[in-house]
C-alpha cells in the first residue's frame, strides 16, 4: 500500500511539475514578446546608377555658364557622422535614440598627424550601423542629424555612442588640433577629362556648431515598420556622391571647401541631405529568420 501511495505521489509531482514548466514557458512568451528589438540602418554609397568605390575614375560632366566640360573625379575617403536619431512611431510620438552617435565611412589608410610614432588609421568601409534597444512598436520614420552637436562638438574628450578623442573620426580627421568634429568630409582627386592642367586634390568638409543646426533629415517610410523582439528592422538609404558634386557648379575653383568658407559648407550640407541622401526601402524581418 506504501509502495501504492509513493507511486502515485510521484506521477502527481510530475504532472504538477509538467504544468508548472508550461505555464512558465507561457509567461515567458508574453514577455518576450513585449521586449525592445533592434534596427539596422544601412547608407549605401552610390555613383549614378553605378556602385561607389575608392580610387576609381567617374565621369562628371560640369555644365555651367562658362560653358560645359567633362571631368573626372576619383575619391579617396566619404565619412561623415550620424546622431541623435529618433523614431516616429504610427502615433508620431518620437523615442530618442540614447547615445546615438555613429561614423559611417569609406576610407583609405590614413595617417595620424598628431601621433607620434607613424600610426595610422586603416582602410575602412562601414555602412550599416546596428541600433539596439529600441522600444517595441510600428514606425513609420526615422530622423537623424549629419553631425554631432555642440555638447560633445565642444568637448572630444567626451565619450557617447561611437565619440571619443580615440575613436574614428576624432583621432584621424579632426579640426584645430582636434579640438571640434568634421562632420562630413569628401576627398580625393579631380581631373580633366582632357587638357591642361590635369589633376588637382580635392577636400570638401563640413563642420562647426553653427552648421549643425538645420542638419536633421527625415525619411518617410512607406510603410510602418514593425520592431520588437520577434522582428528586426530594416531601413536603407542612397547615398549618390555624384548628386553631392552639384553643391558648386565651380569645383576646380571651389576644390576645397572647409572652416573658411562657410557659406560653401552649408550648401555641402544642403546638398548632401536634400539630394544626395534618399530613402531606399524598409522591412521587418523575423529574428528566427535571421
Amino acid at each position: 500500500m506504501k509502495k501504492q501511495n509513493l507511486f502515485f505521489a510521484a506521477v502527481a509531482a510530475l504532472v504538477f511539475t509538467s504544468c508548472e514548466k508550461t505555464e512558465i514557458k507561457e509567461v515567458e512568451k508574453i514577455v518576450y514578446a513585449d521586449q525592445a528589438g533592434s534596427l539596422s540602418l544601412t547608407f549605401d554609397a552610390k555613383y549614378g546608377d553605378s556602385d561607389f568605390e575608392l580610387n576609381k575614375k567617374y565621369p562628371y560632366q560640369l555644365i555651367n555658364s562658362s560653358g560645359t566640360y567633362d571631368m573626372e573625379f576619383e575619391f579617396s575617403r566619404l565619412r561623415y557622422w550620424v546622431s541623435n536619431v529618433k523614431l516616429i512611431d504610427k502615433d508620431n510620438k518620437e523615442h530618442a535614440i540614447p547615445e546615438s552617435y555613429y561614423l559611417v565611412e569609406e576610407t583609405n589608410e590614413i595617417a595620424v598627424q598628431h601621433l607620434v610614432n607613424g600610426e595610422k588609421y586603416p582602410a575602412t568601409k562601414r555602412e550599416e550601423v546596428t541600433i539596439k534597444d529600441i522600444p517595441s512598436g510600428e514606425y513609420k520614420a526615422i530622423k537623424f542629424s549629419i553631425g554631432v552637436d555642440q555638447k560633445y562638438n565642444d568637448n572630444i574628450a567626451l565619450t557617447a555612442g561611437e565619440l571619443g578623442s580615440l575613436n574614428g573620426m576624432g583621432v584621424s580627421d579632426g579640426w584645430m588640433w582636434f579640438t571640434s568634429y568634421k562632420f562630413l568630409t569628401v576627398a580625393g582627386t579631380i581631373h580633366w577629362a582632357g587638357g591642361t592642367p590635369t589633376s588637382k586634390a580635392l577636400s570638401w568638409e563640413t563642420g562647426s556648431n553653427a552648421l549643425f543646426d538645420g542638419g536633421e533629415k527625415a525619411v518617410e517610410l512607406t510603410a510602418p515598420l514593425k520592431i520588437d523582439a520577434q522582428n528586426s528592422g530594416k531601413i536603407t538609404c542612397n547615398v549618390d556622391v555624384k548628386e553631392l558634386l552639384s553643391a558648386t557648379d565651380l569645383p576646380w575653383v571651389n576644390n576645397s571647401i572647409s572652416q573658411n568658407k562657410k557659406d560653401l559648407m552649408i550648401a555641402l550640407r544642403d546638398t548632401f541631405l536634400s539630394k544626395s541622401l534618399t530613402f531606399k526601402e524598409a522591412s521587418s524581418v523575423s529574428v528566427e529568420a535571421n
